[in-house]
């Protein structure tokens, strides 16, 4: 049976959720050795060089010169915006807010999406997907505030709170630049011309310089957990990619922010977290509001 378009990219933005939460569950492991911008450097320059081997083994170097120089400078200001600035703002915005609360006001972004898209693209948001992408929303803030984290200083909570909001709306831009090149290049090869930038803009930057010293200093011994992270972030991008492509930003969006009903499970099973009713029936809001979305 031929599986739909909407339906391949619907898997492939629960996949992309899948692996941004196993990213989440290594970066906390590695969070008290490496900075932000030091861990964001080192999961995107080592999934650069996986995804550059993988492609030019099968599809050889004119896969990427095939890039049209138009969907090559979006492809760039598309990672700019969602990896160099998106991410980095995300992994601040945890230091003051708690990771709880970081999750649950950056989940915003899928909403912030469909505005966007409908605005800008002319996607029309069906009731079913927008009902179910509140209800999924609402699921995922239960799930990640259950454990009731809290801001170290009222300070430090508004700083927090800036930096979810404006990792959420980087998020939602990017996806929105992202959806016309993906009708023209693989989202294997888009992201092939992705990471690299991200990693190089990163590199760039102050925190950037500083981050080189404390790889070195701590690179080789966590070097087993980084090549992970790497490869995580081969595939969760790729997924991600693969998600906008196939179906419409509203679905890829929603589903790929579902990375906290994957980490709930993985928290209990690798770090021996408590799992609370209150996240439980966040997981089975998600899960409906999956449902509905699929109607």
């Amino acid at each position: 049976m031929e599986i739909s378009r909407d339906v391949l990219g619907a898997l492939c933005a629960l996949g992309s959720a899948l692996t941004w939460a196993l990213i989440g569950l290594f970066v906390r492991a590695l969070a008290p050795h490496l900075g932000s911008v030091a861990l964001n450097v080192a999961r995107c320059a080592l999934g650069s060089a996986m995804l550059l081997a993988w492609v030019l083994a099968t599809s050889g170097p004119g896969a990427i010169a095939a890039i049209p120089l138009r969907v090559a400078l979006i492809l760039t200001a598309s990672v700019i915006v969602s990896s160099a600035l998106g991410d980095t703002l995300f992994f601040e915005s945890t230091k003051g807010l708690g990771l709880a609360r970081a999750m649950t006001i950056s989940t915003t972004y899928p909403l912030m999406s469909a505005g966007l898209a409908a605005l800008f693209l002319g996607e029309a948001v069906a009731t079913p997907v927008l009902l179910g992408s509140v209800v999924t929303l609402v699921g995922i803030a239960l799930i990640v505030t259950a454990r009731g984290d809290v801001a170290s200083s009222r300070a430090h909570f508004r700083l927090g709170l800036a930096a979810a909001l404006l990792a959420a709306l980087s998020w939602a831009g990017s996806a929105i630049i992202l959806k016309g090149p993906l009708e023209q290049v693989d989202p294997v090869v888009a992201q092939v011309w992705r990471l690299p930038v991200v990693a190089a803009a990163l590199l760039a930057t102050p925190w950037g310089w500083s981050s080189v010293g404390q790889l070195r200093r701590h690179g080789r011994p966590l070097g087993g957990h980084l090549l992970v992270v790497g490869a995580l972030t081969v595939g969760s991008s790729v997924f991600f990619m693969a998600g906008l492509k196939y179906t419409s930003v509203a679905i890829a969006t929603v589903l790929s922010s579902c990375a906290p009903l994957f980490a709930l499970p993985l928290g209990r099973i690798f770090l021996g977290e408590p799992v609370t009713w209150r996240a439980l029936a966040g997981s089975a809001i998600t899960v409906l509001g999956i449902g509905l979305i699929g109607l």
